[in-house]
């Protein structure tokens, strides 16, 4: 199964819409190019909101782990792309050195910056926008988060997948999860098996990244989602989906 092992009906959700003009969700699947993911991966939106909190990297996995966490995402923009050719260096900590004569400042290498400049492009959802609905087994976590939200305070800067692409966490309320979502008109992303593809629209795909843990080498990848999405204003039809309602709107839990 695709979908979070936790069950959510009558538990309180914490929900929120995050935004910003850029965004970029870097496929795991991709070398050259910097392609990005359309929609916020599962991951990342564990990753952005242990940020808010201040949590240590690589400390936060089990409180978002499959059976302890639920994360329903649904797009809330037209989900438009702009690739952007940009200058890349390495910043390994091997090629950072002291800038001579400069207190305080390091750069890169030059010689480094003569051998291995870049040009890449990089890909961005242009104008992102998310709606996330989060149900958590730890409730102290919970309370901690929707303080952070409610007040409007991060411990580290928001962002949308790269730390350049600034994000805002806004429209943050509380509601308890029902029972009796519409599956012919589910809001969110849905794991591909359950979806029913409309006649005349466009099916789009992802695989994406969803669950993580700590190893000697920092973090892997423990399992991936391959779901089905749709833009604003547009909707899924998912007759055998777990389809929850939250604040009126139909979602699938991830």
């Amino acid at each position: 199964m695709s979908t979070t092992d936790l069950d959510v009906v009558g538990r309180e959700a914490l929900s929120f819409t995050v935004r910003g003009p850029w965004a970029h969700f870097r496929r795991v699947d991709a070398t050259t190019e910097k392609l990005t993911y359309r929609v916020m991966p599962r991951t990342t939106v564990a990753g952005l909101l242990a940020a808010v909190l201040g949590e240590p990297r690589d400390s936060y996995y089990d409180t978002f782990a499959k059976d302890s966490s639920a994360i329903a995402i649904s797009p809330e923009c037209k989900l438009q792309t702009q690739s952007i050719p940009q200058l890349t260096l390495p910043t390994k900590g091997g090629n950072i050195m002291t800038a001579d004569g400069v207190s305080g400042k390091t750069v890169v290498d030059p010689e480094v910056i003569a051998e291995e400049r870049k040009r890449r492009t990089f890909e961005y959802v242009v104008d992102a926008a998310y709606r996330i609905d989060l149900v958590l087994d730890d409730t102290e976590t919970f309370e901690r988060l929707a303080e952070f939200l409610e007040s409007g305070r991060s411990t580290y800067t928001p962002a949308l997948g790269k730390t350049e692409c600034l994000a805002d966490i806004t429209d943050v309320t509380r509601t308890t999860v029902d029972d009796g979502g519409d599956p012919e008109d589910v809001d969110s992303t849905v794991p591909e098996e359950h979806v029913v593809p409309t006649p005349g629209e466009p099916l789009r795909m992802e695989r994406t990244p969803a669950y993580m843990e700590a190893d000697d080498g920092g973090r892997k990848t423990t399992g991936f989602v391959s779901y089905a999405f749709a833009p604003a204003n547009q909707t899924l039809t998912a007759p055998s989906a777990p389809v929850r309602s939250v604040d009126g709107r139909s979602v699938c839990f991830l």
